[in-house]
């Protein structure tokens, strides 16, 4: 035992890299009893748009006064990001450690004979060249990559039933979640900018369920009313989608076969114990007195997902952008990746300015933490000095970008005044000397009201401050009093946001009330953020993607609006002409704070044009956003570095709750938020990994957490005890609902005949209890549900947690004792209409009365509460 420590980290890490082949399953658990649907047994009854100039971000770095770009560093090499290959230091070189002892020792300790030498060497050196030009191809790949989602290039599908889809979509959807010209606001509404990519949005089971589209949530937000968002929730689109292209959007999703994963033919997944691997080769790289301060972000999950190189190159700019925006340092953290298929991106805290409590402070609250059964483990835990060196870059990029960890590693105070002083800025002095530089406007890209923004210099560069207000009083208009805050005849504000220069030049962001409390989300009635889920403007992550290539282009309307207006008296007149400039010296000003934040991320190796609007989604978003989503099997298993069919055996294996989301995660999808709970639970009964339990400091940000009344949805389990079946089987279908609410079951045969399975006759009672699992048709239930044709069929469900109907069914328990629907597919597009068109009806009659009488709640429509799946069964 004693010569493994006389060898370097990289012979360690070879050592361990020969037995990445081991797997194992874990023990199983307790199985949970279910309970019957009511009424299954004798005894139950019966029951904002913003303009952004080119100007704002010119192509010529030259405009900067500050923060120039490094040497050669021009914008045709900054279209594709460079990946540092000097280590993780500013691409300053670094020196290895002297080894020669340690080899010596090592050799020593396990001669060779000289053939054998020979054969090894040469073998290395085929290794190493083999290593080579796998990286050299990734960095290929990327940048063509990184060309082609900046080209903007919209695949127009050649397919008709694709086709017709595709055009559905633009005429209904595009205008809110299509990046590009047909986009009609600043940006994608949801993060959600890729709509017309039919590829890409087969691959998502967040939003396709390839062949089921019951199940997919693209298409579920259709049947539900609401998506188009302007038509069902606002009332205000010019046309509302038509039955034939709902039918066109369900005819494509139902064609859509398996989603063929060609270019991830063979792919071997990268797993904890080939990333602890890869990290002790790189800290063999480094200087002894890096090494305790090295951390590492990983996208390996995604790489094992086949996710397409387009999206890892947005992953990647989005994690280094995070990085720098989180700084307190002067340098820059470049894009420095350690493994040929860069997923493995390297930084180092004291580059950041970061301590090891910061570092503990986030993976105190790290769901995914796992020891691989390595012995390189310990070596790697040992030299860097945590448990844990490695955390997943989605996780990272959704919960570091927001409060409360956002605020924590940047170090921001808890009011607006002990801002100021950090900052180096008195706010109201500098308006008393006339040292600011103002704008206000009627229309902002988040403010509900008028706007004023108010720029300030500061050591590290700029300090732009906004005075947003929740009302439209005259206290509260700058075009009657454009001086303030405060004062006789100040305006009164209600709360505002800063974006201010760290000193690498990146930027930082303060949401705070008009007292200077600091805020974590902005009061939806003053500000509003419609890319995010529950549309409240967030600290970082909404500044992030309003502000992705800086600071943005604004018009002032108060400078000449008084200067023309003489019932102003002429102080007053003086004042505002010494606070407002000039528009062309105001645009100047835009565009040298932009330029700096450009100049940054070039420094960086990052590429701002992957942050342009015609992109779509910023890339901190983009990361965060699909940290979001809801999960399939391949994807759960991809995040245990498994392959798909591993992980479900496991699962099996496992049997009780792990079984059941085996079977919900092969069926359909799982939201994230119980994944992240169960991830550690289930690390021992998938794999040879360990959890990693630490201390947690303080809470972070988490996935879901919303109420049904804000998202008109809640989590609704429905799973079968197979997916295969032959004919004359009699399946049972087990149903969990988060919320109370009214379930039906729908069947959906071959031929695409519906019929309502439950409620019937027999079960007339259709109330579900929330967090109890029931079972159709239950063991008591007095008739039997068999499958009596082969071929692929649907089981539909839909529980209303508002009331107890369901796309519109009429039922007449005493006529016949199952509801039939007759052709499916046309008996709920039909539908969707119709009610769609009633409550824009309605909608516009409320709005109405709302602006005829001032005060008066709005008569439109509520959505109902429900939330709809659905599953395939194969019958052979």
């Amino acid at each position: 035992m004693t010569w493994r420590w006389t060898v370097s980290i990289a012979a360690l890490a070879g050592v361990a890299l020969a037995s990445l082949v081991l797997a194992s399953s874990g023990p199983k658990a307790d199985e949970q009893a279910a309970i019957n649907l009511p009424g299954a047994g004798a005894e139950d009854g019966q029951a904002a748009n913003t303009n952004e100039s080119k100007d704002a971000f010119p192509q010529d770095d030259s405009g900067a006064t500050q923060a120039e770009p490094a040497a050669g560093a021009g914008d045709e090499k900054a279209a594709a990001p460079a990946d540092a290959t000097a280590g993780a230091t500013d691409g300053k070189e670094q020196e290895k450690p002297d080894t020669s002892a340690e080899k010596n020792k090592s050799e020593e300790a396990a001669p060779a004979a000289p053939e054998e030498k020979a054969e090894s060497k040469e073998e290395g050196e085929k290794a190493e060249s083999k290593e080579g030009d796998k990286t050299e191809q990734a960095s290929v790949d990327s940048e063509a990559a990184a060309e082609k989602v900046k080209s903007g290039e919209i695949p127009v599908p050649a397919d008709p039933v694709a086709l017709a889809a595709f055009h559905a979509l633009e005429k209904n959807c595009s205008r809110c979640h299509q990046a590009g010209p047909t986009l009609k606001r600043a940006k994608p509404a949801k993060n959600f900018g890729n709509i017309l990519h039919l590829d890409e949005l087969a691959r998502d089971p967040n939003f396709i369920l390839p062949g089921n589209p019951d199940g997919s949530h693209l298409f579920i937000q259709i049947a539900k009313k609401e998506m188009p968002y302007d038509c069902y929730q606002e009332f205000d689109c010019k046309d509302e989608p038509t039955e034939q292209e709902v039918t066109a959007i369900y005819n494509w999703i139902k064609s859509l076969g398996e989603v063929a994963l060609a270019a991830c033919a063979g792919r071997k997944v990268i797993d904890e114990e080939a990333i602890v691997t890869a990290i002790a080769a790189d800290l063999d790289q480094q200087q002894e007195h890096r090494r305790k301060g090295m951390r590492y972000i990983t996208l390996s999950n995604f790489y094992n997902h086949c996710v397409e190189e387009t999206d890892m190159v947005r992953y990647r700019q989005g994690v280094v952008k995070l990085l720098n925006s989180l700084s307190r340092n002067s340098d820059v953290v470049k894009l420095h990746t350690i493994d040929p298929e860069k997923t493995i991106i390297a930084f180092n805290l004291d580059d950041l300015g970061w301590t090891a409590e910061d570092w503990n402070r986030i993976i105190g609250t790290y769901p995914y933490a796992m020891k691989p059964d390595a012995t390189v483990y310990d070596t790697v835990a040992s030299l860097t000095g945590t448990p844990l060196p490695w955390i997943r870059g989605d996780w990272f990029g959704f919960t570091a970008s927001r409060p409360p960890l956002y605020y924590d590693l940047l170090k921001l105070p808890a009011n607006f005044a002990e801002l100021q002083k950090a900052e180096n800025v008195d706010v109201l002095t500098d308006i008393e000397k006339f040292l600011v530089k103002r704008a206000g406007f009627q229309k902002a890209g988040v403010s509900k009201h008028n706007r004023l923004i108010e720029r300030h210099a500061i050591p590290t560069g700029y300090f732009w401050t906004s005075y947003d207000f929740k009302g439209d009083k005259p206290e509260q208009s700058l075009f009657i009093h454009p001086l303030g805050p405060g004062g006789t005849d100040g305006f009164k504000h209600d709360g505002g946001e800063t974006i201010f220069s760290l000193p690498n030049g990146f930027q930082a962001d303060y949401l705070n009330t008009a007292k200077g409390d600091r805020l974590d989300k902005g009061p939806t009635e003053i500000v509003l953020d419609d890319s995010q889920l529950d549309r409240a403007v967030t600290d970082g992550i909404s500044c992030f993607g309003c502000h992705n290539q800086g600071i943005r282009q604004a018009t002032d309307d108060i400078r000449q609006h008084v200067l023309n207006d003489r019932t102003f008296s002429k102080e007053v007149r003086e004042q505002v002409e010494a606070l407002y400039p000039k528009p062309e010296d105001f645009k100047a000003q835009l565009d040298e704070d932009a330029t700096r934040f450009r100049n940054a991320m070039i420094r960086a190796g990052l590429d701002p044009e992957l942050d342009s609007q015609k992109v779509g989604v910023e890339t901190i978003n983009f990361l965060s956003k699909a940290y979001e989503k809801s999960i399939d099997l391949k994807i759960a298993a991809a995040e245990y570095g498994l392959a798909a069919e591993a992980f479900a055996k496991g699962l099996a294996d496992a049997g009780g709750e792990a079984g059941q989301i085996k079977r919900r995660l092969e069926q359909g999808v799982l939201p994230r938020e119980i994944l992240e709970a169960e991830f550690k639970d289930l690390i021992v009964k998938v794999s040879d990994n360990e959890p990693i339990d630490i201390a947690a400091t303080a809470a972070v940000a988490k996935v879901g957490g919303k109420t049904k009344e804000e998202t008109h949805d809640f989590d609704l389990a429905l799973t079968s005890d197979k997916t295969d079946y032959k004919v004359n089987d009699l399946p049972v279908f087990s149903i969990k609902s988060k919320e109370d609410c009214h379930l039906t079951l729908i069947n959906v045969d071959a031929k695409g005949e519906g019929t309502v399975i439950f409620p019937n006759k027999f079960q007339q009672d259709n109330f579900l209890p929330a967090g109890k699992e029931a079972q159709f048709p239950g063991s008591k239930a007095p008739f039997q549900f068999r499958l009596k044709d082969p071929g692929t069929e649907t089981v539909v469900a839909i529980c209303n947690a508002t009331g107890k109907d369901a796309d519109g069914i009429k039922h007449d328990f005493k006529k016949r004792g199952f509801t039939e629907l007759g052709n499916y597919r046309d008996f709920l597009t039909r539908q969707i209409v119709v009610e769609g068109a009633e409550k824009i009806t309605e909608g516009k009659t409320g709005e109405k009365e709302k602006e005829s009488a001032p005060g008066a709640v709005s008569g439109a429509p509520a959505s109902d509460i429900l939330s709809r799946t659905a599953i395939k069964l194969v019958v052979k």
